[in-house]
């Protein structure tokens, strides 16, 4: 067994998940980011999420490697593509929302609100 630690200080690891590479994935609650480990490197990378005050809570990562996150701090679920390394923000429709969990299919991303009890759905738009 291995236990890898972050390189932020005090990041307030939440939760992870694994891409189609292998890559690790962490949310940083106490960071407000998200950070990458690629075990086949040995090398982490971090970026901050968007927004004043983030706060990234869950994490999962689709079929096209895309990763989403949920953001306590501006109520929103974020989109990474860590290829352009840009963030896409999604409001949640309530307020607090507090998604802890983010899964998906493919072409959606689904949340449990916890403040609301309630689940939310992201679909992707087909032409």
């Amino acid at each position: 067994m291995a236990v890898l630690e972050p390189p932020t200080p005090n990041q307030g690891a939440r939760r992870v998940w694994a891409d189609s590479r292998g890559r690790i994935w962490v949310s940083e609650w106490n960071a407000g980011a998200v950070s990458r480990f690629d075990p086949a490197t040995g090398d982490w990378a971090t970026w901050p999420l968007p927004g004043v005050r983030p706060q990234a809570y869950a994490v999962y990562v689709d079929e096209f490697d895309a990763v989403w996150l949920s953001d306590f701090g501006n109520n929103a679920i974020v989109r990474f593509d860590p290829i352009t390394q840009a963030f896409d923000v999604f409001p949640l429709p309530s307020n607090p929302g507090d998604v802890r969990q983010i899964l998906g299919r493919p072409g959606e991303v689904w949340g449990a609100e916890s403040a609301a009890d309630q689940l939310i759905v992201i679909r992707e738009q087909t032409s």
